[in-house]
């Protein structure tokens, strides 16, 4: 059960669900605005609210050519939303927005948002980013807002935005159709172990304690020390490495984007950190301790196995060996590439290391990309199920080893996992993941979506 909720302060759809979401709560709908025919809303009410916004995207929508209307400016597009909502309430609403939260906790407004817009222009991600943004604004509305700093709103749409997904049936993935500003979950900090997990199944921001026993802090202070995700870790299937579990490449990710580091239990150390995701099953002759696969930047071809001295070792800081070991980074390698890849790796990885996890992932996923074609003969289709089960079942066990202390577990992958043993006649073992999965989609959407298909395979 949500603990709290928070309407958003503006929100946009991407542009390609402008034709068949409704642009003021975002379901689905076909009822086209009369003018510009291509945005969309699911009634007259929906439409009154989301009128003032709309009106200068209408009069860019009409006057362009098919092949441009379709290009992504939601960003863009946020920026003018925000404009005109500033205009409205001068950046504090005039209503809460948050429901079931005390009156004792304090309501963010826009201007507590930060946007780090002194570092924008610093890094090459984020001013090519701004770049193009501002070419789509000044096509919208050419130079109407030239007396506004856009530089500083687009800062703060980047850093505090939150995608917006349904899950609408477990079972059909769960897609980001727009995005979002809540003000006062955006004054949450990032953990990879949070206090608060997301269970929303509309437009709306619903958040619910990880502990169940845990209750909306006395004051302000600490309620403000308590944590979310960023990462949506177990609402989304199998597509890239690092989807589940915490890494260096994953806390760069963070610094490079949000301008700040993760300081939760699975980052703060980072030598437990570097052990746990690439540590091999090769020994240190001094110390006895594992031996640690890293990358050698200065021989892409080549990995070193180093010591990192954890148990004081003389031999801290040597390269002991060099391997020529590949992983599998391009997806449109071939399945036998993959698995010869894989066959190498798990070799040299100890069991437990994260790094493994995450070929495993990769390698799972291009088993189920080929299962979605059509030109498998039954042998073949059988085989590669059969293969991605087992590379599921040794998935299972590493998620249950890094994620036993976690409140984030991938239920989509249950569910695919449980689709694919009942696909080929393994039943009893399907039914304790579709028992499994049910138990987790029900933890956090309740009676929300539809569970039919699930019951009829139990």
């Amino acid at each position: 059960m949500a603990i709290f909720t928070e309407a958003p302060y503006i929100a946009a759809l991407k542009e390609e669900f402008l034709t068949n979401r409704c642009s003021s709560c975002f379901k689905s709908s076909r009822n086209k605005c009369s003018d510009c025919r291509i945005i969309v809303y699911c009634n007259d009410q929906c439409r009154i609210n989301d009128q003032i916004y709309h009106k200068l995207e209408c009069e860019y929508y009409k006057n362009k050519s098919e092949k441009l209307k379709f290009e992504e400016t939601v960003i863009a597009r946020m920026i003018l939303r925000v404009i005109t909502r500033l205009n409205l309430d001068g950046g504090q609403p005039s209503i809460d927005l948050c429901s079931n939260l005390p009156d004792r906790i304090h309501r963010r407004s826009w201007f507590d948002l930060v946007g780090h817009r002194d570092e924008i222009p610093y890094s090459d991600r984020h001013w090519n980013l701004w770049l193009t943004t501002i070419n789509q604004v000044k096509l919208l509305v050419q130079d109407q807002f030239d007396n506004i700093d856009l530089l500083a709103i687009f800062g703060k749409i980047l850093i505090n935005r939150f995608r917006v997904a349904f899950h609408e049936n477990p079972f059909n993935e769960r897609i980001c159709i727009g995005w979002a500003i809540y003000l006062t979950v955006s004054g949450f900090n990032h953990s990879c172990q949070p206090d608060l997990l997301q269970c929303s199944y509309d437009i709306n921001m619903r958040l619910k304690f990880n502990d169940s026993n845990r209750t909306i802090p006395e004051t302000t202070v600490e309620f403000n020390k308590l944590t979310v995700n960023y990462r949506h870790q177990n609402d989304f299937r199998l597509k890239n490495p690092s989807t589940y579990v915490p890494t260096r490449k994953q806390r760069r990710n963070f610094i490079n984007f949000f301008f700040f580091n993760c300081h939760c239990i699975y980052c703060s150390n980072d030598l437990r950190n570097r052990y746990a995701e690439s540590s091999t099953n090769r020994l240190c002759s001094q110390c006895g301790d594992f031996l640690v696969l890293e990358k050698n930047f200065n021989d892409s071809m080549n990995s070193i196995l180093v010591c990192l001295g954890r148990n004081k070792c003389s031999q801290y800081d040597k390269i002991i060996d060099r391997i020529n070991i590949s992983s599998i980074d391009n997806a449109e390698e071939t399945i036998k590439i993959c698995e010869d890849k894989l066959s190498n790796i798990e070799q040299l990885l100890h069991p437990q290391s994260i790094l493994l996890l995450q070929q495993r992932e990769k390698v799972f996923f291009a088993y189920q990309k080929l299962l979605n074609e059509n030109n498998l003969n039954e042998n073949q289709r059988t085989n590669y199920i059969n293969r991605a089960i087992q590379l599921g079942e040794l998935l299972m066990k590493q998620y249950d080893i890094h994620l036993q202390q976690s409140s984030i577990y991938p239920k989509i992958f249950l569910t695919d996992l449980a689709n694919l043993c009942d696909s080929v006649g393994k039943e009893d073992q399907a039914k304790q993941l579709y028992s499994k999965a049910l138990h987790l989609w029900r933890q956090d959407y309740q009676d929300h979506i539809d569970y039919k298909d699930f019951y009829v395979k139990l």
